[in-house]
């Protein structure tokens, strides 16, 4: 998403959001199984962080559509929460299995990789 961003592609990042506002639906049924079946805190709090963050991304991006990006007060809270929701997911797959916790890590990175791509494009584009 954030290399659509750079490129100026605006058609690709509202669809990547609109899927990634999606898995409210299947993250709902796996909360609710996690309740039920296997009842650890540590994994209700990161369910709950991930859904913070989908509801925020929902609220702010596609019912209220408020630009929270361009300003840094609003944006650093929300790349804060971006970023907890993150992590949450990756310890969560690392409680399920280690082997799938190590590719979910290392599509993590790669997600940074990608942001760090962003950022400098944003750059070159903003000295030109």
């Amino acid at each position: 998403m954030f290399v659509s961003v750079a490129k100026d592609k605006e058609k690709p990042v509202r669809v990547f959001g609109i899927i990634i506002i999606s898995l409210l639906i299947p993250l709902t049924i796996v909360f609710i199984h996690f309740i039920i079946v296997w009842p650890d805190l540590r994994i209700i709090i990161y369910m709950t962080i991930i859904f913070a963050y989908l509801i925020a991304e929902l609220l702010l991006d596609y019912i209220f559509k408020f630009d929270f990006r361009e300003k840094l007060s609003t944006h650093i809270p929300y790349i804060i929460l971006e970023y907890a929701a993150c992590f949450a997911f990756i310890a969560i797959s690392f409680e399920i299995n280690v082997i799938m916790g190590w590719i979910i890590s290392i599509y993590f990175w790669v997600m940074l990789g990608a942001l760090i791509y962003y950022i400098i494009v944003k750059k070159k584009k903003e000295k030109s």
